[in-house]
């Protein structure tokens, strides 16, 4: 096999014509740099130089061997570059796994915004899954990075770390009587649409443990997965809803956002999650500071 570091000598050696200007240049003594070139010629079978008492003139042979050398020089060098971004970082590519509230609170576009500037030639692919469905992938090595709502189990052989937080309001149709701030006592008596079991921040057990502390009892009749439709059945008159407030942004026009009563102390989180032993992109993105505006960790 070729060894990168003998055909160096030889494009040194051609592109001089001389053994002695090349062996200078190599910061080598010239008997050494001779025995290397006349190896490569006897490893390939076929003359590269023609030798005269001055100067080394390159074989039709040699000439071939140039040319195929430098490129073969340049590509190793791109490897060798491409390697070394891998391994600080810089390059490769991520798996990241987000829940829709981290989208629609800007959450994941400022890491990735961040991260990028900084990495520019990392691939990144995002898939949306439960927080669930992320420590399983990061577990099995599917993803890189999770944007989740609950922390891994302490089983897991994960690490995470709490990134946001978020208030919630009351989602009500625009012309309904809860749009200034209704009391716990009427909510009592609304119907309400939820996210179906854990998609909400911290689990619907947690929501409506809050929500009775806060005085009512919230009756959930309609569940939907997507916030966007929970909306749309908000303003179609099927019921109240307790949204993420950045959802107030993109709700339609038939829904209005109102306070809940006092005593309602929940937020929305979001924990950054990958494996204890990750690649380096993962490892360099993990260890990013990044503070989204209106952020409460």
């Amino acid at each position: 096999m070729l060894d990168l570091q003998r055909l160096r000598y030889f494009v040194a050696v051609a592109e001089l014509e001389n053994v002695g200007r090349a062996a200078k240049l190599l910061h080598l003594t010239q008997s050494p740099l001779s025995r290397q070139i006349q190896s490569l010629e006897a490893d390939l079978g076929v003359m590269l130089f023609q030798r005269t008492k001055k100067r080394l003139r390159l074989t039709t042979a040699g000439r071939d061997l140039l040319v195929e050398a430098k490129a073969l020089l340049s590509h190793g060098a791109r490897v060798e570059g491409r390697a070394r971004a891998i391994a600080t970082g810089s390059a490769g590519s991520l798996v990241i796994g987000y829940v829709t509230g981290a989208l629609h609170a800007g959450v994941l576009a400022r890491w990735l915004r961040t991260y990028c500037q900084g990495a520019p030639d990392v691939e990144i692919e995002l898939k949306n899954l439960r927080s669930h469905d992320q420590h399983r992938q990061l577990v099995a090595g599917e993803i890189d990075i999770g944007f989740a709502h609950a922390p891994p189990g302490q089983d897991e052989p994960l690490r995470s770390k709490l990134i946001y937080g978020e208030a919630f309001k009351l989602a009500v149709p625009r012309a309904s009587k809860f749009a200034a701030a209704p009391s716990a006592r009427a909510l009592s008596k609304a119907k309400f649409i939820a996210l179906p079991g854990s998609s909400a921040g911290g689990g619907r057990g947690e929501l409506v443990k809050v929500c009775r502390s806060a005085g009512f009892e919230p009756d959930i009749r309609y569940e939907a997965a997507d916030p966007l439709a929970v909306l749309e059945m908000v303003g179609a008159g099927l019921g109240l809803a307790i949204v993420q407030t950045s959802l107030e942004r993109i709700k339609p026009r038939t829904v209005s956002f109102a306070d809940l009563p006092p005593g309602f102390d929940m937020t929305m989180p979001i924990h950054l999650t990958c494996a204890d032993a990750c690649a380096p992109a993962a490892e360099k993105f993990f260890g990013l500071s990044v503070t989204p505006a209106g952020s409460a960790p």
